[in-house]
């Protein structure tokens, strides 16, 4: 038993002694650096330097960095005003009161009877002002202080003027003489063309190039736009307003048609409007969104013998995808 013993721990230490020595060869085979010092490193000296250049504009009036291109798709959705003094147009049929773009007529007066009835047609069927259009947009910079923005969109505008004739009455049940208003009313629904050209200038924001370019900043635009009515549908009718219920026209109703959706001859085919917006732009590696509130100011008429302007006003959106084709 004791020779046993000796036996294992004269084993023991020599697996000992032999695992130490390894050991030690193989701290021994590991270079040492006696140039490094670490008291004459200078932190100065370890800068990063990344495989592209950084380059940035932010805060008051951002000037853009690279050279930038994107194409969009905006949407825009907004309203009509019309500017009219008291005209009456050729291609219109002649009224006792000119037309002005005021709406006298409350709702309820617009509202449309039945044929023989009192009972109203759905809300529907009187027109009402609006504008949208639907479209694409190029913007790019020049390492300038300002962006440029080049359109081209489908607008569905729907304008309105107005009539009043207030010095017509009727006789009642009783034989009396009583006053009544009748309205007459133009609607103008046209679909247009548009293209034109806009100045960016970014107030406040942020440009920035890093691996992909990055910009956001709010902006005010300005420009102009040209417009070409692919079509141009007119409806004049008269209206009694608030004898409804006492009075009818010969058909029965108490709207009558003068010109049911009629090209006018006096048409103005070149229409020109100076735009005014102010936005906000967001886009990372050329994707990105942006909207914008904007004011379309008309620089000539609606029709060539009298002065009919349509303002229009509204929010515009876009989103920018070219980004996605270069993934």
């Amino acid at each position: 038993m004791n020779y046993m013993k000796q036996k294992l721990i004269f084993i023991l230490f020599f697996l000992i002694l032999f695992t130490n020595n390894c050991l030690v060869n193989a701290r021994d085979e590991i270079p040492t650096d006696s140039t490094l010092n670490l008291e004459e490193l200078n932190p100065d000296e370890f800068v990063y330097t990344p495989d592209y250049e950084i380059h940035a504009s932010y805060g008051w009036f951002p000037v853009p960095v690279d050279n930038y291109f994107n194409i969009a798709f905006e949407y825009m959705f907004g309203d009509v005003s019309d500017l009219a003094s008291r005209i009456s147009p050729s291609g219109f049929v002649k009224t006792k009161f000119p037309y002005t773009g005021n709406n006298p007529l409350s709702g309820d007066e617009r509202e449309i009877k039945r044929a023989y009835e009192n009972l109203e047609v759905e809300e529907e069927e009187y027109p009402e002002t609006d504008n949208w259009s639907i479209g694409f947009h190029a913007l790019f910079n020049t390492k300038l202080p300002v962006l440029f923005r080049i359109h081209t969109t489908l607008s569905f505008n729907e304008g309105m003027l107005f009539s009043l004739d207030e010095t017509k009455s009727y006789l009642n049940y009783n034989g009396n003489k009583n006053q009544f208003k009748e309205a007459s009313i133009v609607y103008q629904d046209e679909i247009m063309f548009n293209a034109g050209i806009n100045c960016l200038i970014p107030f406040y924001g942020a440009f920035a190039k890093l691996e992909v370019p990055i910009q956001t900043y709010y902006y005010l635009s300005f420009g102009i736009n040209f417009g070409y009515p692919i079509s141009s549908r007119t409806t004049q009718y008269s209206q009694i307003v608030d004898a409804k219920d006492f009075l009818r026209y010969n058909n029965g109703q108490d709207t009558v048609h003068l010109i049911n959706e009629k090209t006018l001859g006096d048409l103005n085919y070149s229409r020109y409007h100076a735009n005014v917006g102010l936005g906000f732009e967001f886009d990372v590696a050329r994707i990105g969104f942006g909207m914008e509130f904007y004011v379309s100011v008309p620089l000539n008429s609606v029709v060539k013998d009298a002065l009919w302007k349509q303002y229009i006003y509204g929010l515009k959106m876009n989103i920018n995808f070219l980004g996605f084709f270069d993934l």
